[in-house]
């Protein structure tokens, strides 16, 4: 096992997400000071549970989250995570990666989650005792943890000795046991007291109990003589009832046959509608025919002016075409006279520019004999200029002296120059060195706005992905709690089928022949039959009452056979109905006078299968449902108390004005549970649909995190890429200032030369100076010769004149023949535009000539067209017409099917006079079956409100053979009286009380035995710590012995128990005698030797009891450099068994390290993490 992997987010210097990648082995973090390096040790100490703000060197828990800087706010929260390599399942988890991770919030709560799944520290804690790992192992070593191995506090100094010894596991599980122990303990001084009470109230309760089964015995007795009485008294109603109800039904069967009579008519006034509805809608189509008619009449119309418009259009292209085409035979007609002008004008031009050329020739011979004079002249002029000559090579020879000195000059003067010329080169360097500066500034600049750029896109990517994140978690637990009402619905579910089932609430004998398949004729209870909307459930139960239980047969005979079977099996009474016997009994609402508004009839209000309608009317049909007590107690006054009403809370008036209420039993939620069942289904639907919409809402989220997390992964390696570029540009940077500081170095050189050259100048003037004179007396004689060569130059002139004159006429007859050379090429020109312009003429006359053909074909056909549409168009006027007369024999029949309508309507008048004639007959009949049946339900109301009894309960307890004796009964009545006050409750409460003495009794004898098992448990858990922490402790000491004479080349070091006879709580002795000198006090120790000999235990644990990983922060930093290097060999040969990282900015560790990583603060307050070789992190170590 080894620490794979740790992932940062709004922790100390890290506000962005951070991932940091740990293979096995040694792996170094460095940086400069106040980078933030430490900071990841604590990172890692604060995931594994650390609770001290001190420890991680803050002044509260809440400032480990980033705070925010001038560009960056401040995060709401931190998140950190490690992930450990378990290939080798050391942490008996089952998965070969375990992720930790903790996130805590500014308000000061935390969380802790194990393979993102929520978790509590004390499971993280259990998980990781015994590996070394955590905020008291030794993984995590920094310079406090060194101080505290060799500290004068014993308590600091076992931690860790506890931990490497194995115990740590073992007294945990002790202080779990000692914690365990103190709670039972007070549980059983609890439960004590608890016992002592309850005796006490045991014994008065046991005599109040013995008094309430006495009353219940005598109010029994009497139950039994009361209910009789009543029984007798309803059967003598019943008999009167049956032959009102006998004549009631014979003015049923009349009213019914002229209700058949008034349906016949109903039907033929039906049917007589039906025929008028068929001729409207012959009439209506026949409209809609027409209206489609007159509209294509329309679009014929559009589509002839349509056609006239494209026929005018064609007529004036044509007319175009023809004008164009007069057009232009009348400009080819000009051309032509224009182009016989041109030519006759170009023959004038050729006969002009032959006599020019002949006149030209002529002036040509005379100018030879000027020419002649002119070269005699020149001869003399030649001679003068050979002395002349002469002259100037005696002037020569001066002047090459003075040569040689302008020399000289000249070479002071070019050095001069070409220092100049250097000069302005090196400044022009310099000006491209600061361009290069400006460019590698400029390149750095936007290097350094992309690297804005790209950490503004991580923390826009970031936020993204935890808005992704958190989506999915919503739907995490949107799905979780959809589960979990998906369970409550199915447990909800499965107990009403398992009601339903079971036939719960009914009696027992109801039960048994619902369950009964091999009777015949057996429809269901009532309360099966019927659906009840849930608002009625109350009202629709309350106006039932016993006739619930009843059961529905198909006859008689079914009820006969089925009451056979309860007798023989003594499975007590039923009612049953009878489907072929009973009749509908509903009121008719025009009956009821409606002063107070009613919300309708008890039979209207549920659903039933239409073959159940006679029973359900029989029993509910004069039942009337209204919203409350007052409303009913008014319609009940309204109506004389003839009907029974019921409220929707359960209160019921009887007929005869008694009311009955309070409480309502369920009967076993029989009305409801269909409903219930029905609705749970659907609930069930809904919700695995929403599960599975939920299922495919979290793919495509987690698919969308993926691709999220990718990018962020890519920005991070981007960011890394440029953070290395900005740093070489930097340093690009700082060369070409070098190079412009070493230029302007050459130009102050230079500058110091030129100044030296000025002083040799001078001396070079001065013997020029001398020079000049000799060659002034030679310019003297020179300048007489000049003289003589102006008089021959005079005399040149004038020949010269009389040849120019000539030359004059030369120029002008050249002049006039190019002038007219012009005017024949242009000429020329002219007559070969004219020529070209013909040309295209003729093709466009030839074009115009097609295309007036083209529309005058158009035209032909479009008139063509005009024909077509307007044969059509009288066609649809003569289907317009016929179909107009087809609309008004419609008409006409339709009139005389009203007629039949009124006839018929007449008929139906006089059958619904006679209807209500025998209705009025039926209602005074029904109002005296209404007067007997509410003295009947007042009889069976008294059973409900004394009792609690249906009729048909009170049937089953009838006596035949008993005898009513009103003396008797008054005898019981007394007997209860003097019993006095009863508490009825007593017998329950006594039950009650005797089972919690029973329960609190073997309560107190488990908590003793618990005492007993835990005690031992303690007893055995430090036998074992005691073994383990021995046998640990010396193998530590002599791997102590053995790595202080390694690490210090040399000495002594022992680790010594102070007090043996108490190993589990005594201080640890730590002896060090570094080599060549005597054992001292660790106090006295140097800080270099005092870190060595603390780092000597770590690694002595380390041989004895490997930890996964261990980090390491600075711990070497008092060392030298040869002790660092004996720490860095034994690091090397350490990390084949744990995974070492060591934060550090010593040169020997690093060397030592496999991996790099190094931590910047280029933004200040934000740490950044990047991976480097040796060479960059030792430059990093020596910029510090």
């Amino acid at each position: 096992m080894y620490l794979k992997r740790l992932e940062i987010k709004g922790f100390k210097s890290f506000p962005t997400k951070t991932e940091i990648v740990f293979n096995e082995g040694i792996t170094a973090i460095v940086g400069p000071n106040g980078s933030g390096k430490s900071n990841i040790s604590d990172a890692i100490r604060w995931v594994l549970g650390e609770q001290s703000a001190k420890s991680l060197r803050g002044d509260k828990l809440e400032d480990v989250i980033f705070l925010g800087t001038e560009s960056k706010k401040a995060m709401n929260y931190c998140e950190v995570a490690i992930t450990l390599d378990n290939s080798d399942n050391k942490l008996d988890l089952g998965f070969s990666e375990v992720t930790i991770k903790r996130r805590a919030y500014r308000t000061g709560e935390s969380e802790f989650f194990l393979n993102n799944k929520s978790c509590r520290l004390k499971d993280i804690k259990e998980i990781l005792l015994d590996t070394g790992i955590g905020k008291d192992g030794y993984s995590i070593v920094e310079q406090g943890k060194v101080d505290e191995i060799l500290s004068n506090n014993p308590v600091n100094r076992r931690k860790v000795f506890d931990e490497a010894c194995g115990i740590s596991k073992f007294r945990y599980k002790k202080q779990e046991a000692e914690r365990n122990l103190k709670h039972t303990k007070e549980n059983l001084e609890r439960i004590d007291d608890i016992y002592i009470e309850i005796e006490n109230q045991l014994k008065p309760l046991f005599l109040q109990q013995e008094k309430a089964v006495k009353y219940l015995e005598f109010n029994k007795k009497l139950k039994v003589l009361e209910v009789n009485s009543c029984i007798k008294e309803v059967a003598e109603l019943e008999a009167e009832l049956d032959e009102l109800n006998k004549h009631s039904n014979l003015l049923g069967s009349q009213s019914s046959e002229i209700q058949k009579q008034k349906s016949t008519l109903e039907k033929a006034v039906e049917e007589t509608n039906i025929e008028i509805e068929n001729i409207n809608d012959g009439i209506n189509k026949s409209q809609d025919y027409i209206n489609t008619i007159k509209s294509v009449i329309s679009q014929k119309d559009a589509q002839v002016n349509l056609i006239n418009e494209k026929i005018r259009n064609c007529k004036n292209e044509i007319e175009r075409n023809k004008e164009e085409i007069i057009y232009i035979k009348e400009k080819l007609n000009s051309d032509k006279i224009t182009l016989e002008k041109l030519i006759n004008q170009k023959y004038e031009k050729e006969k002009i520019i032959n006599d020019l050329n002949i006149d030209i020739k002529s002036i040509e011979s005379n100018n030879k004999e000027s020419r002649d004079k002119i070269e005699t002249i020149n001869r003399d002029l030649e001679n003068l200029k050979d002395e002349i000559i002469n002259l100037l090579n005696n002037k020569q020879d001066a002047t090459s002296k003075l040569s040689t000195l302008n020399a000289n000059k000249e070479n002071i003067n070019l050095r001069k120059e070409t220092i100049d010329l250097d000069i302005r080169e090196i400044k022009y360097k310099i000006d491209k060195k600061i361009e290069e500066v400006s460019k590698a500034s400029e390149k750095l600049e936007d290097k350094t706005k992309s690297m804005e750029s790209l950490k503004n896109d991580e923390v826009k990517t970031n936020n993204d992905f935890n808005i992704l994140l958190n989506k999915s978690n919503n739907i995490e637990k949107q799905i979780q709690n959809n589960k979990y009402s998906l369970n409550d619905y199915k447990s909800k579910l499965n107990i009403y089928i398992e009601m339903e089932n079971h036939y719960e609430g009914f009696n027992k004998g109801v039960k048994e022949v619902l369950k009964n398949k091999n009777l015949q004729g057996i429809q269901g209870a009532l309360g099966q039959v019927i659906e009840v909307p849930s608002k009625f459930e109350k009202s629709i139960e309350a106006s039932l009452g016993a006739y619930m239980q009843n059961i529905i047969t198909n006859d008689e005979s079914s009820a006969k056979f089925a009451i056979n079977y309860l007798k023989k099996n003594n499975l007590g009474r039923v009612t049953f109905l009878p489907m072929n016997i009973i009749k509908s009994n509903k009121i008719d609402t025009r009956n009821i006078k409606v002063g107070t508004s009613f919300i309708g009839i008890a039979s209207d209000l549920i659903k039933f299968d239409d073959k159940y309608r006679n029973i359900i009317e029989n029993i509910l049909g004069r039942t009337i449902i209204i919203d409350n007590i007052d409303n009913a107690i008014k319609f009940a006054k309204e109506n004389n108390h003839k009907f029974k009403v019921v409220t929707l809370d359960g209160e019921i008036l009887n007929p005869g004005g008694s009311l009955t209420g309070g409480s309502l039993r369920v009967s076993g939620n029989i009305l409801s549970r269909k409903r219930l069942i029905n609705e749970y289904k659907e609930k069930i639907e809904l919700l695995k649909v929403e599960i599975d919409r939920l299922y495919i809402e979290k793919n495509e989220v987690d698919n969308n995190t993926k691709i999220i997390k990718e990018k962020l992964k890519q920005i991070s390696i981007d960011i890394n890429s440029l953070d290395k570029e900005i740093i070489i540009e930097n340093a690009e940077l700082n060369k070409f200032k070098e190079e412009i500081k070493s230029l302007k170095i050459s130009v102050e050189k230079l500058e110091n030369e030129k100044d030296g050259l000025g002083s040799n100048l001078e001396y070079i003037l001065e013997k020029s100076k001398l020079i000049k004179d000799d060659i002034l007396s030679i310019d003297t004689k020179h300048d007489e010769n000049k003289l003589q060569i102006e008089s021959l130059t005079n005399k040149l002139k004038e020949y010269n004149s009389l040849y120019e004159d000539d030359k004059l006429k030369f120029d002008n007859l050249n002049l006039n023949l190019v002038k007219h050379n012009q005017i024949y090429e242009s000429i020329i020109r002219d007559i070969q535009r004219i020529s070209e312009e013909n040309k295209t003429l003729e093709n466009k006359y030839v074009q115009i000539e097609k295309s007036l053909n083209d529309k005058t074909i158009e035209t032909s056909k479009l008139e063509e067209d005009i024909v077509i549409e307007e044969t059509e168009k009288i066609s649809l006027n003569k289907q317009l017409v016929d179909n107009t007369r087809s609309l008004e024999t419609k008409k006409l029949s339709k009139e005389s099917l009203k007629e039949k309508l009124e006839d018929l309507n007449k008929e139906s008048k006089n059958i619904d006079r006679q209807y209500i004639d025998l209705k009025e007959s039926l209602f005074k009949v029904e109002s005296k079956i209404e007067r007997l049946k509410s003295n009947r339900e007042d009889h069976i109301n008294s059973l409900f409100e004394k009792y609690e009894i249906t009729l048909d309960q009170a049937i089953e307890m009838k006596d035949d053979n008993l005898d009513v004796d009103k003396r008797y009964l008054e005898n019981i009545r007394k007997e209860i009286r003097n019993l006095g006050n009863v508490n009825l409750d007593s017998i329950k409460e006594y039950e009650h009380i005797k089972e919690r003495h029973d329960f609190y009794s073997e309560q107190k004898k488990d908590l003793e035995q618990s005492i007993e098992v835990i005690e031992k448990l303690i007893y055995e858990l430090e036998e074992n710590m005691k073994k383990e922490f021995e046998s640990n402790f010396n193998k530590i000491n002599e791997n102590f012995k053995f790595v202080y004479k390694r690490l210090f080349g040399g000495g002594n070091g022992e680790l010594k128990i102070v007090d043996k006879n108490n190993i589990l709580e005594s201080d640890i002795e730590i002896t060090a005698q570094p080599p060549g000198k005597k054992m001292k006090n660790l106090n006295l120790l140097s800080g270099g030797e005092k870190a060595l000999t603390a780092i000597s235990i770590l690694f002595s644990i380390i041989l004895a009891k490997p930890t996964p990983f261990c980090i390491l922060d600075e711990i070497e930093a008092p060392l030298d450099d040869a002790n660092i290097f004996r720490f860095g060999e034994f690091l090397k040969e350490l990390s084949n068994e744990t995974q070492f990282i060591s934060v550090t900015h010593r040169r020997g560790t690093m060397e030592a390290a496999d991996y790099i990583y190094g931590v910047t603060m280029q933004e200040k307050a934000i740490s950044k993490v990047l991976s480097l070789k040796l060479k960059e992190a030792e430059e990093i170590i020596d910029a510090i």
